[in-house]
C-alpha cells in the first residue's frame, strides 16, 4: 500500500501522514479500526443483543460481528437475523461502501425491535481521503454520507434521533444514534439531542 501511495502524483509524504488536496491526513486515518474511536460512546446505547455490520477485524465489544469478507463475522449477513429481533445495530465505516445504501439501511432498521437502537459511525464529508476515487479508497467507497442525509433517511424509516455529532472528530468522522419508534413512519413529539461538539 505504501509504495502505491508514495508513487501517487496527488500525494505528498509528510512526517506521520500524507498531504492530499492541501490537507494533512495522519497515518492513523488510513490503517483501519476507526470504530475504536467511537466504541466508548456507542456502548452507552448499544446494549443487549445486537450486531456490528461491517465489523471486519474490529467488532464492537459485545456485538455479533457481521462481515462479508473478513474477521470473526466473515460470511455472516444481516439477512441471517430475523426482523424485529435485535436490540441494536451498530456499524462503523461500512455504509459508504454500499451503492444501494438506502435499501441496506432499511434492512438494518428492519432487524431492530421497536425501541431498539441504530448507531452509525461514518466518514465525514469534508475528509477527502475517503471520497470515492481518492488514492486511499479508490472505488471502494461508493458515495459520500452526510449527517443530514443519514438523519433524514432514518427518520423516514421510523426512527427518532437520540444523538447526532456532525463532527468531524479525531477520526474525521461523524456519528448518529437513533431509536426505532415505528415502521417507516416518523414519530412525533420527541425532542432529540443534537450534539455538534467533538467526541
Amino acid at each position: 500500500m505504501y509504495r502505491t501511495l508514495i508513487a501517487h502524483p496527488e500525494l505528498t509524504r509528510r512526517s506521520g501522514g500524507w498531504l492530499y488536496q492541501n490537507t494533512f491526513y495522519p497515518d492513523y486515518l488510513t490503517v483501519g479500526g476507526a470504530g475504536h474511536a467511537i466504541f466508548p460512546e456507542a456502548v452507552k446505547y448499544c446494549r443487549g443483543n445486537g450486531i456490528d455490520v461491517g465489523a471486519g477485524l474490529w467488532p464492537l465489544p459485545g456485538a455479533t460481528p457481521v462481515d462479508l469478507w473478513r474477521g470473526a463475522g466473515t460470511n455472516k449477513c444481516v439477512a441471517d437475523f430475523e426482523k424485529d429481533s435485535l436490540d441494536y445495530v451498530f456499524s462503523s465505516h461500512c455504509l459508504e461502501h454500499i451503492e444501494t445504501w438506502n435499501e441496506s439501511l432499511q434492512e438494518w432498521v428492519d432487524r431492530v425491535r421497536l425501541g431498539g437502537t441504530i448507531f452509525l459511525y461514518l466518514p465525514h464529508p469534508d475528509c477527502a481521503i475517503w471520497h470515492p476515487g481518492s488514492p486511499f479508497v479508490g472505488d471502494g467507497h461508493k458515495w459520500i454520507p452526510t449527517p443530514q442525509v443519514i438523519r433524514q433517511a432514518l427518520e423516514q424509516m421510523g426512527c427518532v434521533l437520540l444523538r447526532l455529532n456532525e463532527g468531524p472528530d479525531a477520526m474525521c468522522s461523524f456519528f448518529i444514534c437513533a431509536r426505532k419508534e415505528t415502521r417507516n413512519n416518523p414519530a412525533s413529539g420527541v425532542t432529540p439531542t443534537h450534539d455538534t461538539s467533538g467526541v
